[in-house]
């Protein structure tokens, strides 16, 4: 899944994905370096990564220079209004350019020098990675009150203990952070496989007659809050084990009875976790998903149009709670073209119902290019599906 080398100022960081995401993220910080201090906006486009976006927001408010933080039209419609409110608590100078509350920003960048600030984690967690990942360098460190719904938190902790491999000086006291003003070590790393992305082989199994996997590099010792997949997909007729090197996971048919995931700390598992559900013709009930309407898309509405494709219906019960109802779906003789939306997950999670349908096209097939560009030819090489690319990998087949 992850191949890339990088060195930068004697310190190496091994297995760099060679993902959209990454290449962005590299780009724009080569960019950052060359042209800081300039009084000209300096124009940082971040596509649609959302969490590139979100980490750069810190740096170049602690970036003495004049910046045009932008992104896709889907970029400029996600909220990013607690983040800039928090910074500019601490002294930041950031002005929409558009919409209030929504990228594209201009950023004047400075020295800050830190202090108390609050953000909400109800939208993102990444907007509090962000401000504790630029915190040791503000010469009064960082007091970070988190406020709302605590989303996604996993995802929070694993940029903590990221941080103290790093050098930085961590204290968490329930809904408050303490960041000490400690300069950054230099430390080589080597970058864990990703769990998320193992989301996809875990479906493609507990869809097969008896299916079984390596998943290559994955370890239960992970940083990765995604790892309790494990469980969620035992519910799902999925067995893993710890091997040597890497996960093994088959398939035992043995499933829970109208199982219930709570997501709030996991939500990019949900696409992966409705297809499966689907296609296995079971229901299930999903909680904790309050935020999922600001991802790459709209995902529960998302999933609410691709189910019915299916003959699916994935219920809105309350703000955060659905339920899907697949119980009494056939699944012969489906012919389905599915739409992605732009969103790499629905993508992937779109690719294993291949297993239970007898023609199944995924638009905009490309779009895996932001997180796991070697998807498809993966998925090709195991052998569980056949793929046809129609045109210019635009779509799959």
């Amino acid at each position: 899944m992850i191949r890339a080398y990088a060195q930068v100022d004697r310190m190496s960081i091994e297995k760099l994905s060679e993902a959209d995401d990454t290449r962005i993220l590299l780009k724009n910080l080569r960019q950052i370096r060359g042209c800081s201090h300039s009084n000209i906006p300096m124009v940082i486009d971040c596509g649609n990564a959302g969490t590139v976006f979100r980490f750069l927001v810190s740096l170049l408010a602690s970036s003495p220079g004049t910046w045009l933080l932008t992104g896709t039209e889907r970029m400029k419609a996600r909220p990013v209004a607690d983040l800039v409110d928090a910074l500019k608590h601490l002294g930041a100078s950031i002005e929409y350019a558009e919409q209030q509350g929504f990228p594209p920003l201009i950023i004047h960048g400075k020295v800050l020098t830190g202090g108390i600030s609050a953000v909400s984690m109800q939208k993102s967690s990444q907007f509090a990675s962000s401000l504790v990942l630029a915190a040791p360098t503000w010469k009064n460190g960082l007091e970070l009150h988190l406020e709302g719904t605590l989303s996604s938190m996993p995802y929070l902790k694993m940029s903590l203990e990221m941080m103290r491999r790093f050098g930085a000086k961590v204290i968490e006291n329930e809904r408050i952070i303490h960041i000490l003003p400690v300069n950054y070590k230099k430390n080589n790393f080597v970058v864990e496989s990703d769990w998320s992305s193992a989301a996809f082989w875990y479906e493609l199994v507990a869809l097969s007659e008896k299916g079984e996997l390596l998943l290559k590099g994955l370890t239960y010792e992970s940083l990765q809050g995604d790892s309790a997949m494990i469980t969620m997909f035992r519910k799902l007729g999925v067995e893993s084990f710890q091997e040597p090197d890497g996960v093994l996971i088959f398939k035992t048919g043995v499933f829970a009875r109208k199982p219930h995931f709570d997501l709030q700390d996991y939500p990019d598992m949900l696409p992966s976790l409705v297809a499966c559900c689907a296609g296995l013709g079971i229901e299930a009930s999903f909680s904790g998903l309050e935020n999922l309407q600001f991802k790459e898309s709209d995902r529960t509405a998302a999933l609410q149009n691709e189910m019915k494709k299916m003959g699916v219906i994935f219920e809105k019960l309350s703000a955060g709670e659905y339920k899907l109802h697949a119980s009494n779906v056939s699944r012969n003789n489906m012919n389905i073209l599915f739409d992605t939306y732009k969103d790499h997950r629905m993508a992937m999670a779109f690719a294993p119902l291949a297993l239970v349908t007898d023609r199944l096209t995924v638009a905009e097939a490309e779009v895996v290019e932001k997180s796991y560009p070697t998807f498809w030819d993966e998925l090709k090489a195991c052998g569980a599906v056949e793929i046809e690319t129609l045109s210019a990998g635009s779509e799959k087949k």
